[in-house]
């Protein structure tokens, strides 16, 4: 892994889950919610519901632009429609300095509404430049419905999707498979940070890895994928940066568990535009 690749920190969106935390997560308890309170402040609502954040990522080093994850989209997009609020990525691209015909690699956890929301303009890729990576897996669970059409056609009949088949190397960093959440879902492993998607949807999840969410394709599969996660940013010493937490967690068992690196700003609010 690359140590010049910066890892920076887009927040499309913040909303409150349409649903009671404890019908999201089976098995919850009012020590999920103590825990979650004291350590991960930024992930509650102030009635005490389930407050995410969808963040993607920018990578950059050298001369390549990676995003890792493409968010919920615009305002009309499916995953706008759900959560009742819309996107902001192109915005935050040029915030940070970047085109979308820069970035080259676009990198997708998985193919969710709200991970895959920027994919298109249109009919066509909104990254004309870009390779779409997923899993081999991912695209065989996707593939004739209507969410490959949605946010996968376009550059596949552009020739821009790329399919691959377990870990491999990508600039600098490295994608490695986590299935459960879906049966493709992969992770990026870089020299700063563990960028997990969905593989953890909650931060109670961190401390409890056996806390199942009621949408995973195989909640067995992952849990084992989130103490594999969890034991390789503990590995590396780096932060563990899934999609929807406010902040990063820090992977330090031996001192108590995990905790969120500190914030800027409460998590009622869109985070700035930050490196890890």
């Amino acid at each position: 892994m690359n140590r010049r690749v910066d890892v920076t920190v887009l927040c499309d969106a913040v909303a409150l889950f349409p649903e009671p935390v404890g019908d999201a997560l089976p098995g919850w308890t009012d020590e999920h919610q103590a825990w979650t309170a004291e350590r991960a402040q930024g992930n509650v609502a102030p009635d005490g519901g389930w407050w995410l954040h969808f963040h993607t990522y920018l990578l950059t080093g050298d001369s390549s632009a990676m995003l890792v994850d493409t968010g919920i989209g615009p305002a009309g997009s499916a995953a706008a429609d759900w959560l009742g609020t819309s996107g902001r990525l192109p915005d935050l691209l040029g915030t940070a300095g970047v085109t979308p015909d820069e970035i080259d690699t676009v990198v997708l956890t998985h193919v969710h509404l709200d991970h895959a929301g920027w994919n298109t303009d249109g009919a066509r890729p909104r990254f004309a430049n870009a390779s779409y990576v997923l899993q081999a897996a991912e695209l065989e669970h996707i593939r004739g419905t209507a969410s490959y059409d949605r946010y996968l056609k376009a550059a596949d009949e552009a020739g821009q999707l790329r399919a691959v088949d377990g870990e491999t190397d990508l600039a600098g960093v490295r994608v490695v498979p986590t299935p459960g959440h879906t049966p493709g879902h992969q992770s990026v492993v870089t020299a700063r940070a563990v960028l997990a998607g969905d593989v953890l949807v909650h931060p109670a999840q961190a401390a409890w890895p056996e806390l199942t969410y009621v949408y995973e394709t195989e909640p067995a599969v992952a849990a084992t994928s989130r103490r594999a996660v969890l034991a390789l940013a503990g590995a590396y010493g780096v932060p563990l940066a899934p999609a929807h937490l406010h902040t990063p967690l820090r992977v330090n068992s031996g001192l108590g568990g995990p905790t969120s690196l500190p914030a800027e700003g409460p998590g009622t609010d869109r985070c700035p535009v930050q490196r890890i």
